[in-house]
């Protein structure tokens, strides 16, 4: 079982605990997969790990998808500047994503610019409607396509300009990236807004790891929002 789990989960890029109906968001390291027991480690400040004996979730986010699982604390030790939570190995685990680049509804604020082969530029303001680690969906209302750029972006004619650029406006930080227009639609029947798709080109390696972390976050906290509404 281990050395299942230890081989499908290829390597981690982020691991989040749900306990209690919260999620602990200190940055977590996964240290080693025993037969028995898995290390988490976290570093600086004392975080509030759950105590001996308290059952959790852990959601890891790996090269291989969402790995999902329930478990038991059998220890919190505390070694400044160190936290050590030992919990039991799971006896299975469920795989929530089968790939990395798993999509998530968002709302962020966004910039397209428009780059036109004379060397002029038009920059529009919108909002994500969902976004993963290779595109994003925005938000735009069908009045705003009449009134501007946009019909230009989705013009089968694609000399109307040279190329496209994203900014992605997240709290924490901006991620721009060229990108390429793949498709329209309707928000919904009879809906005033339209959803425009783009495939994200060139994006920086450490920018995919932050959005795809980023949505990871997203889905866990809706998650433990859900359960304290149930």
């Amino acid at each position: 079982m281990v050395k299942d789990l230890v081989s499908r989960i290829g390597e981690v890029k982020d691991v989040r605990m749900m306990w209690d109906e919260a999620i602990i968001t200190e940055d977590i390291e996964l240290k080693e997969i025993n037969e028995d027991t898995i290390l988490l480690v976290s570093s600086g400040a004392k975080i509030s790990f759950p105590p001996a004996s308290e059952k959790l979730s852990i959601a890891i986010y790996c090269t291989n998808g969402v790995f999902v699982f329930k478990s038991e604390v059998e220890k919190v030790v505390f070694n400044s500047p160190y936290t050590f939570c030992y919990i039991k190995t799971p006896v299975d685990f469920e795989i929530k994503q089968q790939r990395e680049f798993f999509r998530t509804r968002f709302d962020l604020n966004t910039t397209l610019t428009v780059y036109f082969n004379n060397g002029e530029k038009k920059a529009i303001n919108g909002k994500t409607f969902d976004i993963s680690g290779t595109g994003a969906s925005l938000l735009f209302s069908t009045v705003m396509e009449n009134d501007n750029i946009l019909k230009v972006i989705s013009s089968t004619i694609s000399q109307n300009y040279a190329k496209l650029g994203l900014c992605i406006h997240f709290p924490e930080k901006d991620v721009n990236t060229k990108v390429e227009f793949i498709h329209k639609r309707p928000l919904a029947r009879g809906s005033k807004n339209l959803v425009f798709a783009f495939k994200f080109l060139r994006i920086n390696a450490s920018d995919v790891d932050f959005i795809t972390k980023q949505c990871f976050l997203k889905q866990m906290t809706e998650q433990s929002k859900a359960l304290k509404e149930f």
